[in-house]
Formats: C-alpha cells, structure tokens, sequence
C-alpha cells in the first residue's frame, strides 16, 4: 500500500559497534605456552596465559632459593667488622731466648771458672787481693783474675741478653706481617662469601624474572595480533563507508501512484490560480525532500509528502 500511496521511507536507527573491529576472543600458542583473550560481559576483556611446566619449575625454583641466599647476605653484610689485634711486644719471647741462650753458655762459664781455680791455685796467685778501686770493681777487695772472668762473662750475657731481644723483634715483626696478611685473606675470603650469597640471590631472582618476562612477552603477541586483526577491520569498515558516502543517497520512499496523482492534480490547480503565487505553492509542495544519508545512522527521519497533504479536503 505504501508503495502506491506513497511515503514509504523508514525512519533512521543508531548506528551499532562494528563487531569486526571489537577484540575478539582468541588464542595463541609459541614455544613459550598459550596465551588466549575472552570477552567479559559486553564491554569487558580478560587475558590469561599458561607457559610451559619446565619454565614454571624454573621460576618456582629460582624463587624459592632466592630467599635464603638473601638471609645469609643480609646476616652477613650486618656483621661487626673485627679490629685487627697484632700480635704481644715480644718481651717474653725475648726473656725465653736468652733464658735458653745463657743456659747453652752456663757449661762454658762453669768450665772457665774451674780452669781459673786451678791456674790461681798452682801459680800461686789465689790469695792476691787488690783494691776493688784499683780493679775498676768498686769498694772492697777482690782477686783481679777472678774478677777478670767474671766481667767477661757478665758481658757475654749482657750481649746475649741484646741479641735475644733483636731475635725477637725480628720475629715479632714477622709474625705481625704474617697475622695481618691471614686477617686480610680471611676477610677477602668473608667479603667473597658475601657476594657469593648476593650472587644466589640476583641469579634465583633472575631466573624468576626472566620467565616472567618470557611470559609478559608471549601475552603481548597474542594482544598485539588480535589488535592488528582489529585495526584491519576497522580500516576496511572506514574505507567501506566512504566508498558508501560517495554513492547515490537513499530517498523519501515518494514516487507511488498517489503521488504521481498528487503532482499532477497541483500542477493544474497552480495553472488555474496563475501567476507567481500559483507557481509558488505548486513548487513548495511539489519539492522532493532530501534523502537521508544511509550512513548517517544517528539523524531522525525526513519528512515526506504526507506531511505536505495534512489539511487538503477533495471535492467530491
């Protein structure tokens, strides 16, 4: 009936989401694992991924060594560091050199001693006393012969005695130079131990880090090829509704037998009226209105020679 009385255009409706261009559910799979995208609800997009068994073991295990390697570290690096104590003066050591050098000596002296008696007594010279002034031995009165021996034997321990205290020394020193240089290698070797422990823990962690990594990135492909999909369907909807645009636009849905009845009837009605007036009104309801775009889904609809005809009462 439309088609005859004419005014059979249809209203516009709102344009609708081009589902092409949407993220799609997908999956995809790489030496990696699987990675896959899902709708949820209308407007929502959950993405999931499962890697393969031996990279999860990886980076449990790298994960759970982790933890105590930074314990051990962190114990270690809080240490007090120890001061470095030398080694004594080496007072006794000196004391025990000459204790055990003047021993070696004391059969020699006894030696001495004896021989001197005997050389006194056979030359006849044991009861010869001088002056301890006159024999540099102080006050009192002294044989000069014993005197004698006993002054170089006092001078040999005394020689000795400086002897045993320049060993000493020489072996303090060294056992200091000795005790320094195993205080350093035993703090080098703590020093290591600590970045031992550090190591583990940045290698553990490491481990974790690059399959998570790995997995990050098996996630970003799946996204990236599916967003490529939607671009390209976004671009070929794009070029599809200017190629549409650039076409011949719809009409009013005017042209059925009443309207062909319509135009003719006014036509003679402007001629009866005549003049300007006339021909005014007759192009005024005789005008096509424009068509509407049908890509231009969100504009309400034209109106059509219905609307020009509400009012006209025929004669019969």
């Amino acid at each position: 009936m439309g088609s005859i009385l004419g005014g059979g255009g249809k209203k516009a409706k709102p344009a609708q989401p081009y589902a092409a261009a949407q993220f799609q559910p997908y999956t995809y799979t790489s030496q990696v694992g699987t990675t896959a995208g899902t709708k949820v609800g209308d407007s929502g997009f959950n993405v999931a991924s499962d890697i393969q068994p031996t990279l999860t073991n990886i980076a449990g295990t790298g994960l759970s060594r982790a933890e105590p390697f930074l314990g051990s570290f962190l114990n270690q690096a809080g240490r007090e560091l120890p001061m470095f104590g030398g080694v004594d003066t080496g007072e006794q050591r000196a004391r025990d050199i000459f204790r055990t050098q003047s021993a070696l000596l004391e059969p020699s002296f006894e030696q001495q001693r004896q021989q001197l008696q005997s050389d006194l007594f056979g030359s006849g010279r044991l009861g010869l006393q001088l002056s301890g002034e006159t024999a540099g031995a102080g006050t009192g009165m002294v044989n000069p012969d014993a005197y004698g021996l006993g002054l170089a034997q006092s001078r040999a321990l005394a020689e000795t005695s400086a002897l045993a205290r320049q060993q000493a020394q020489q072996e303090q020193q060294q056992a200091f130079s000795q005790a320094a240089q195993q205080f350093a290698i035993n703090e080098q070797q703590k020093q290591l131990q600590a970045q031992n422990l550090l190591g583990g823990f940045t290698s553990g962690l490491g481990a974790f880090g690059t399959v998570a990594e790995l997995e990050q990135a098996l996630v970003n492909q799946g996204l990236s090829i599916e967003a490529a999909r939607s671009a390209a369907q976004s671009a070929s909807a794009s070029g599809g509704a200017a190629l549409a645009k650039a076409g011949t636009p719809a009409t009013s849905g005017g042209g059925g037998l009443f309207s062909s009845l319509l135009k003719t009837g006014l036509t003679a009605a402007a001629g009866s009226f005549g003049g300007p007036l006339g021909a005014f009104a007759a192009n005024a309801i005789l005008s096509e209105p424009t068509g509407q775009n049908p890509n231009s889904a969100g504009l309400t609809g034209q109106s059509t020679y219905n609307d020009y005809t509400k009012g006209l009462v025929f004669a019969n």
